[in-house]
């Protein structure tokens, strides 16, 4: 009972994206019967000093789970709320998450793993999750799985730099720019003026030299 309230209270803080200052007042609200009463005996004992403050949503679920679970569930149960997907494969992740709930004998309905599965994505999985809608664990898992490749399709993308591309691209500008230079024009400048010098003196060496003729009047 205990676990399904604090994975529907985990749920609409992932939905509703409450922060962590207004956590612990909106949990208290889904506290029924016996649990009211100990979330009053708790803050009283808090404002004498019986206890220390509560001031994270964590530290709730810390002072619920030495209140509400046995002994000999409760190290299952901190795995399993300290359980998220992290650098993990969605398939790793859900195995991981189905041994835990087994260990501690919580029970195998398909929305209480959905909501276990769910609030334990990685962030940009879960904003896309949420959205869409899903009728099983099972159509739930494929859906994450797609999502998830989407994403990595989509990050590798981003990072492939085009090299071949710009180097190709790089070299050709560099030729273009050399053969435009200014130096590469005066070069050429240079070279016909030497080539039309020596086309001179080549000329003048080769011409006949004729005598002056004189014409008496």
């Amino acid at each position: 009972m205990y676990l399904e309230c604090e994975a529907k209270v985990e749920k609409l803080f992932n939905v509703y994206k409450v922060t962590e200052d207004k956590k612990v007042r909106l949990a208290s609200l889904v506290f029924l019967d016996y649990a009211t009463q100990w979330g009053q005996q708790t803050v009283l004992d808090i404002r004498l000093n019986k206890r220390p403050t509560v001031v994270s949503w964590y530290d709730l679920k810390e002072c619920m789970c030495t209140q509400f679970v046995p002994p000999h569930r409760k190290e299952h149960l901190l795995k399993l709320q300290r359980l998220h997907q992290g650098p993990r494969t969605v398939k790793e992740y859900f195995k991981d998450l189905e041994t835990t709930l087994t260990n501690i004998y919580m029970p195998n309905s398909d929305k209480s793993k959905i909501i276990r599965f769910v609030s334990g994505l990685r962030r940009e999985i879960r904003d896309v999750v949420e959205v869409n809608e899903y009728s099983s664990l099972k159509k739930l898992v494929h859906l994450v799985i797609k999502v998830r490749s989407q994403i990595s399709k989509k990050t590798t993308f981003k990072n492939t730099p085009n090299d071949g591309f710009y180097k190709s691209f790089g070299k050709d500008a560099n030729n273009i720019s050399t053969k435009t230079s200014p130096s590469h024009f005066s070069k050429e400048i240079t070279t016909h003026q030497k080539v039309y010098k020596d086309h001179l003196s080549t000329s003048t060496t080769k011409s006949p030299t004729k005598n002056p003729q004189y014409k008496m009047f």
